[in-house]
């Protein structure tokens, strides 16, 4: 690499010329004192000081967008600082290679640093609040090629140790970085598996031919047929109108017409011949959408599916069909020589896998489960997600471990229950509520799709417990635990104890069009959820019968229906809404007119499923105690002696006589 000061041969204008040579020359370290154009922060604090010395670039944001016309690094800044609220950008601009952060202190990260416009400097956003973040609106200096074999690179010389993003995505950069990260995983990860091996073809797959030029069919392998295949994880958003149906499935074993498809479609294709797979396998054509019988049939064949690709590609940030994934131009790139450039920090992985479409869609989490390895194509950047870790184009890894954000804890469970599906190790059932909990957030179209796009998973899961029974979304040996889920709530950072507190805030539960699953299954109700077995234990309910009418061991089970009887111990209560119409955690009594202060005769911290506005009586059996904590289920009872499940209760500090409570036979439907 080059030895510093740098000699820059990009085109850059003289004010970002001048920073970059002393960035070089300062060795991406705070100095003493320095040249006319920088500010040391004062000793008081003032809004800047957070931001550290900075460097004093162009006086207006419109000085620095007429430069952008000409000068590569204010092009990407302006690319960056244009997209934030116009309000932000008053005074002049600064750039900040030494700011400080609470926790972390001054960055020593070499070649990052903030831009910003000095009267605005305490109303730009941070974004994640994980520790340790850069903050949005960062910029790095970065290399331009990778790693050589061997290289290694101290992890603060982020300038030497990062790779830039390609600008513009070809078909090149997609089969160099797919051998890089493949060879990477059969070199050094023992869960991955050592290069591309053949799998037995799904029931239909698209043959694209040994070239560009080689027409597209709809091939039906016959049984036992075995090859290299990719597979597309998509949004479909909406109708798409190049399906295959009963009509046309004949014809389109002869030929398809390319220029038919839907943009993702053809970009998948692109994909696919990029890294050297014949074999590719797309939902909408694959599957006969106009038949009930293969729909169901392949369904329940998409275990095999995705876990036999030799690489799904996941178009993460394509919202529907029509919208493509390969874009021509992705994140400008600012050239300063051959060896180092200039280009924006990207957001945090947790923070943006959450926003993306992909994530969202309901049936593409069991696609992303079952996978491995999975080619992630993002707006600005590719990503590989192996058995091992999740990598960035930009150099970046992650693992998933010590690390509480919904999509970190994802990353960690597909590794793990990926991993012990492999090698036959049982998997514990926390493991199951730990998926519910991330599947939880995502969405369908068709509401009645929620446990059939759960199927694949529930395969790969029951192959590690082949004895256990599989109940609307549940295991009947362990359903004592699955019973304790809760709407979600948002664990405060920094908070040591676990538990829902009156200030929370609380997901929102809605009902489906249609019954879907019965009241105690988490499936009935739509939106985010916790699974308390997951933090407690001490169960003292007993389940005496789960008793399935529809849908037992059925994985793909649309509409299951049947009931729990437990044995535990019950009491007839009332529940009190929250005062304030902004909060959603309310107070059981005994009697509706007891005083919610009183600890002897109140449980706290109940959060009713659906309507949590309205007092009402209500039933409780405690199924949980845990020291001083007791969780239990929120009943109503129905005319035929039944009861229906409409919330959970997380009493903390619990003073009430437990005597208050009778031992009852309660039947949930």
């Amino acid at each position: 690499m080059s030895p510093i000061p740098v000699n820059i041969t990009g085109t850059l204008c003289e004010l970002c010329h001048e920073f970059i040579s002393n960035l070089f020359t300062f060795d991406f370290t705070r100095q003493e004192t320095y040249p006319a154009r920088w500010q040391q922060v004062g000793g008081e604090w003032t809004p800047e000081k957070p931001w550290g010395d900075v460097f004093h670039h162009h006086e207006t944001f419109s000085d620095l967008s007429e430069s952008a016309k000409s000068c590569e690094l204010c092009y990407v800044l302006h690319a960056d600082l244009a997209s934030i609220d116009p309000t932000l950008h008053q005074g002049w601009l600064g750039l900040y290679p030494f700011w400080t952060s609470g926790r972390m202190g001054e960055n020593r990260l070499k070649g990052h640093f903030r831009a910003g416009f000095r009267e605005s400097l305490g109303q730009m956003p941070w974004g994640s609040s994980k520790i340790g973040s850069i903050p949005l609106h960062s910029f790095r200096v970065c290399r331009r090629g990778p790693l050589e074999g061997g290289e290694e690179v101290p992890w603060l010389d982020a300038y030497r140790r990062l790779p830039a993003v390609p600008a513009t995505l070809e078909s090149s950069d997609i089969s160099r970085m797919v051998t890089r990260w493949q060879q990477e995983c059969s070199d050094a990860h023992k869960d991955c598996p050592k290069g591309r091996s053949e799998s037995e073809l799904p029931t239909r797959v698209l043959d694209l031919g040994e070239s560009e030029a080689a027409p597209i069919r709809l091939y039906e392998p016959p049984d036992g047929e075995k090859a290299t295949y990719a597979s597309l994880s998509h949004c479909w958003g909406g109708t798409i109108n190049s399906i295959t149906t009963e009509a046309n499935k004949a014809a389109r074993t002869d030929s398809m017409s390319f220029d038919d498809l839907p943009q993702n479609f053809k970009d998948a294709i692109h994909v696919t011949r990029a890294i050297g797979i014949r074999y590719l396998w797309i939902d909408a054509l694959c599957i006969v959408q106009d038949s009930k019988a293969d729909w169901f049939r392949e369904a329940a064949r998409m275990h095999s599916v995705y876990a036999g690709a030799s690489v799904v590609i996941s178009a993460l940030d394509a919202g529907g069909s029509t919208a493509g994934f390969l874009k021509p131009n992705r994140v400008p790139l600012a050239v300063i020589n051959d060896e180092y450039a200039v280009q924006k920090v990207f957001r945090e992985l947790n923070d943006y896998l959450l926003d993306c479409p992909l994530v969202r869609r309901g049936w593409c989490m069991q696609e992303r489960l079952l996978a491995n390895p999975i080619l992630h194509i993002g707006k600005e950047q590719m990503f590989w997600e192996c058995h091992t870790e999740f990598k960035c184009e930009d150099g970046r890894k992650y693992t998933g471990e010590s690390d509480g954000h919904v999509m970190a804890e994802f990353l960690s469970i597909r590794k793990r229950i990926g991993v012990s599906a492999a090698q036959g190790i049982e998997l514990d059932f926390k493991a199951w509520y730990q998926l519910l909990e991330e599947y939880s957030t995502r969405d369908f179209t068709v509401s009645s799709d929620k446990l059939p796009a759960l199927a694949g998973a529930a395969a790969l899961f029951k192959s590690t417990k082949p004895a256990a029974t599989y109940a609307a979304g549940l295991w009947k040996e362990d359903v004592a635990r699955g019973l304790l889920w809760c709407a979600h709530y948002d664990h405060v950072p920094g908070r040591k104890v676990w538990g829902i507190s009156t200030t929370d805030r609380i997901s929102v539960l809605a009902k489906p069009p249609e019954q879907r699953a019965p009241s105690w299954s988490w499936a009935a109700l739509d939106g985010h959820i916790d699974f308390w077995a997951l933090r407690t234990s001490g169960f003292v309910a007993e389940v005496l019968n789960v008793a399935m009418s529809t849908g037992e061991n059925e994985l793909t089970a649309a509409f299951p229906t049947g009931t729990v009887k437990l044995r535990g111990r019950a009491a007839q209560m009332f529940y009190h809404a929250p005062e304030d119409p902004s909060l959603d955690v309310g107070v059981l009594t005994f009697r509706e007119i007891d005083s919610p202060a009183n600890r002897s005769a109140a449980l706290s911290s109940c959060v009713m499923d659906l309507d949590r506005r309205t007092p009402r009586s209500c039933w409780v059996v405690i199924m949980s105690k845990s020291n001083s904590s007791w969780y239990l289920l929120v009943l109503q009872g129905c005319a035929n002696g039944l009861y229906r499940r409409i919330g959970m209760c997380t009493a903390h500090n619990v003073e009430v006589d437990p005597e208050r409570f009778e031992a009852r036979e309660i039947q949930i439907v």
